[in-house]
């Protein structure tokens, strides 16, 4: 078996692969975190049988989720290793070096020393993207309310009175909309004097019509 490890960064992330007999099949390298990146793995691994490849991925937050998604439709077996379980092979390096090289054969290590490997799916990819969009929904969400607060304080400060002619609330669009036009309460009492103006000046005009 093959054991191809992935260190996960959100630029760049390093590679290395092992033989399951402890052999450097691949020396370390770095490649980056998009298309072409990608590729450069993949062209990497052409010399050996996709079925004999076990692909592990440290989980750091969204940063891999990309790779992962790239490597499970090319059909690799891809697992993700706790970064738990790493930190306590890093603990016991007995070199002490944090080096992103010696990061891979350390995470190396620790795949194989594992008994069981749980390998990434279809649908935990799908699941993965129902918790970005869970986690963009919350903090669209956030975003809305704290941008609620401005006018409302504005109107609090500015016009308290508008709040008693709207019985649905501020937030709504003719509100945003007649706060456009007239940002002030002599703005807004000017546009009420022109409407009832027209309303009276058009009205007189009416009934003088029918006489």
């Amino acid at each position: 078996m093959i054991y191809v490890v992935i260190d996960i960064a959100k630029l760049n992330h390093f590679t290395s692969a092992v033989s399951s007999d402890g052999e450097i099949l691949i020396e370390p390298f770095k490649f980056s975190n998009d298309a072409n990146g990608f590729q450069m793995l993949i062209s990497k691994r052409y010399s050996f049988d996709k079925d004999s490849i076990i692909i592990d991925l440290e989980s750091t937050a969204h940063c891999g989720d990309n790779l992962g998604r790239y490597l499970v439709a090319e059909n690799y077996k891809v697992c993700v290793l706790n970064p738990i379980k790493t930190s306590v092979m890093r603990k016991n390096n007995v070199r002490k070096t944090k080096t992103d090289k010696v990061n891979t054969y350390i995470i190396c290590k620790t795949l194989m020393m594992q008994d069981s490997l749980r390998f990434v799916s279809y649908y935990d990819l799908d699941l993965m993207d129902l918790k970005s969009l869970g986690r963009f929904r919350q903090k669209a969400i956030k975003q809305r309310s704290r941008l609620k607060i401005q006018p409302t304080t504005y109107v609090d400060e500015v016009f308290p009175e508008l709040q008693y002619f709207f019985k649905s609330g501020l937030h709504q669009k003719s509100v945003y909309a007649l706060l456009k036009e007239a940002p002030t309460p002599e703005a807004v009492a000017s546009i009420h004097m022109t409407h009832l103006f027209k309303v009276t000046y058009h009205g007189h005009f009416d009934k003088e019509t029918a006489q």
